[in-house]
């Protein structure tokens, strides 16, 4: 089953808007177009002080892959100011509902 990766980033009311716009970018034109990438979210902590970017990849192959290659991109140094936590999990089971989007 799938690789997730699970990545949290802390934010400060002054540096919000600039962590979205940073994890907008890396994510969009970056991360999504590697092989093995399945899907994300990008979801904002309630209380406006993080975001947590939840990841599929095909197999944590592919991913280390893409994380070797990352250690180079021009925006790592960014991210890297937003305390970026990563966990790492197999998937064991997939639940969907009636209305799936």
């Amino acid at each position: 089953m799938d690789f997730i990766v699970v990545v949290t980033f802390e934010t400060t009311p002054d540096n919000h808007g600039e962590a979205r716009q940073v994890l907008d970018e890396y994510i969009g034109s970056f991360l999504s177009i590697q092989p093995g990438f399945i899907d994300s979210r990008l979801n904002e902590r309630e209380d406006r002080g993080g975001y947590l970017h939840f990841a599929r990849w095909r197999n944590e192959a592919d991913f280390r892959a893409f994380a070797e290659k990352a250690k180079n991109h021009p925006l790592l140094p960014k991210i890297r100011q937003f305390d970026a936590s990563a966990t790492f999990y197999q998937a064991v089971r997939h639940y969907t509902g009636p209305a799936v989007d």
